[in-house]
């Protein structure tokens, strides 16, 4: 596919035609954090992208807090209700490489149940992703590490990399090339496309070399001592997972108004300690030397046996937000070599 470059100055106008069609989401900052949401003033909007945003997709795809169905009892009978109006197509600005990776994963999760998480799905198919390449990583990333995908991103549609005034464009998908199609674009240059390269390979060298986690955890050791260690700093608070672009647990709860109610889902973790506490009462992770070591062992020996895809993408976001500063990247390499 051709490639393109964009002007900065054009982006703003770029996605206010395309809002005409879709709604565009893209990174805002709201104090300390950062989000992605719905954009309404085109004008305002900052091409200044934190790296990556404080929250990521996730929200997007399995919002916090979803209403699943709706019900009204009349007797024995019970009417159900779900919400199954048509929602809007939506445009994400800014997606880093990390996060649009992580889609992977969670495409492989939602798909691994039956039926497949419809909800989910129906959100995947209705939006259409812009990323935009990490040329200032933050220090807690290490994608590199986990994929090669800063250079060969997947899962998205275009794929932006800053070359100073203006952005090179390669189109990934069908979708990729009717945006590029827009009167902004204009063709790229030999010297935009070797520019583009210089601002990629720049970045990865600043970054961790390529490991094989997904064959070194094969073989982690059960009772490894870090995990002691781990459960005595931990304070349990679930930050890392709340956080973490490819964590996707949930529970189930039904809010009863007398002959009405409904029935949603909400994040959860298994760092909490209830989250495995069965009902008569007997927990398989009773304390928090199991439940530290379910992260990892989840993301690193579990996925890539179950999925054959790394539960983790290298974002850093949990090492950022530990209010203990726990360093997954660093637990993983002890690990490693201590096997």
């Amino acid at each position: 596919m051709e490639a393109k470059v964009i002007a900065k100055s054009d982006i703003g106008a770029w996605m206010k035609g395309l809002a005409d069609k879709c709604d565009v989401i893209a990174p805002v900052k709201d104090g300390d954090v950062s989000a992605f949401k719905k954009i309404e003033d085109f004008g305002t909007l900052s091409i200044d992208l934190p790296t990556p945003t404080v929250k990521g997709l996730r929200e997007q795809f399995t919002p916090e807090t979803e209403t699943l169905f709706e019900y009204k009892l009349t007797g024995q009978q019970a009417e159900l209700t779900s919400d199954t109006a048509a929602q809007k197509d939506r445009l994400i600005f800014g997606v880093r490489a990390c996060d649009a990776a992580a889609l992977k994963y969670t495409d492989a999760v939602n798909a691994n149940c039956e039926p497949k998480d419809a909800l989910y799905f129906a959100k995947r198919k209705q939006t259409t992703l812009v990323g935009v390449c990490c040329t200032t990583p933050a220090w807690s990333c290490f994608c590199t590490e986990i994929g090669d995908f800063l250079a060969n991103p997947i899962m998205m549609d275009l794929y932006l990399t800053d070359i100073g005034d203006k952005y090179y464009a390669e189109a990934l998908t069908p979708k990729g090339e009717t945006l590029i199609g827009a009167s902004q674009f204009q063709a790229a240059t030999d010297a935009d496309k070797q520019a583009a390269e210089s601002a990629k390979q720049k970045v990865i060298a600043a970054l961790p070399s390529p490991i094989d986690h997904a064959e070194k955890g094969k073989d982690f050791d059960w009772d490894d001592p870090m995990f002691t260690k781990l459960a005595e700093k931990c304070l349990a608070c679930g930050a890392c997972t709340f956080l973490c672009p490819t964590c996707h647990c949930f529970d189930i709860q039904e809010c009863a108004q007398g002959s009405k109610g409904s029935r949603y889902r909400c994040w959860d973790t298994c760092q909490f300690e209830k989250f495995t506490l069965m009902g008569h009462g007997h927990n398989p992770r009773p304390s928090k030397n199991e439940r530290t070591r379910q992260r990892v062992f989840h993301k690193f020996k579990y996925s890539p046996e179950r999925y054959g895809i790394l539960g983790c993408v290298g974002c850093g976001r949990c090492i950022t937000a530990c209010p203990v500063n726990i360093d997954i990247q660093r637990v993983v390499h002890k690990l490693e070599a201590d096997k």
